[in-house]
């Protein structure tokens, strides 16, 4: 069976650890269901942690002694921007910050693809509900330039989801699509399962699975 293993912050974690299928409430879960209504025998793991930033999350893989897994996705940042974004941060500790966040973003995927190479990278998002949040956006963008780069450097997909949530949200209202400018509403983690969903089918299946 193949295994799929969802890494990232609390927008993936969903309180997994007080769901009886340790999935949370969020895309993973939504992805898992998918997988079992259409008889694919795909393994989901939720290795989202609230508040991780991607340090953290590079702590937690370095300490898994036994971590396999058939295809990865990853989504991580927001926590890394709140830290550079805050109000007494310097201009040059937020760029040390960003070459730190590249240094070990680049570990991290490095000792992934040594187990595999299909890893799905995803775009950290933010929206502009409350208004303040407009003031991230040039460090996202920063960001978003960083896992481009390292996409293509381990020629990796990378997801984009900033603007098309974005897009959501100004059709449908911010309160449909994010609870507080950063976290997502049942409607936003649905638009997440179902963009990635098609991305990981390919690589699901028992003949993909003998290859681990």
């Amino acid at each position: 069976m193949t295994i799929l293993t969802c890494l990232g912050d609390s927008i993936t974690d969903c309180d997994h650890c007080f769901t009886a299928d340790f999935l949370g409430n969020g895309y993973v879960q939504m992805l898992s269901k998918r997988f079992e209504k259409e008889g694919i025998p795909c393994q989901v793991r939720n290795y989202g942690t609230d508040g991780f930033t991607v340090n953290r999350l590079l702590q937690r893989i370095k300490c898994e002694n036994d971590f396999s897994s058939n295809i990865i996705t990853i989504l991580i940042g927001i926590n890394d921007i709140s830290m550079m974004a805050d109000t007494y941060t310097p201009k040059e500790q937020q760029s040390k910050m960003l070459i730190s966040f590249k240094q070990h973003y680049t570990e991290l995927l490095t000792i992934l693809t040594k187990s595999t190479s299909h890893i799905i990278l995803m775009e950290p998002f933010l929206f502009s509900w409350p208004a303040f949040y407009e003031t991230w956006l040039p460090l996202l963008s920063d960001m978003w330039k960083i896992i481009k780069e390292l996409a293509e450097s381990f020629q990796l997909p990378y997801v984009s989801f900033h603007e098309k949530l974005n897009e959501e949200a100004r059709r449908y209202g911010y309160a449909s699509v994010t609870i507080d400018g950063i976290h997502l509403t049942e409607q936003g983690q649905k638009f997440i399962a179902d963009k990635l969903y098609p991305l990981l089918l390919p690589y699901c299946g028992n003949d993909f699975s003998n290859r681990l």
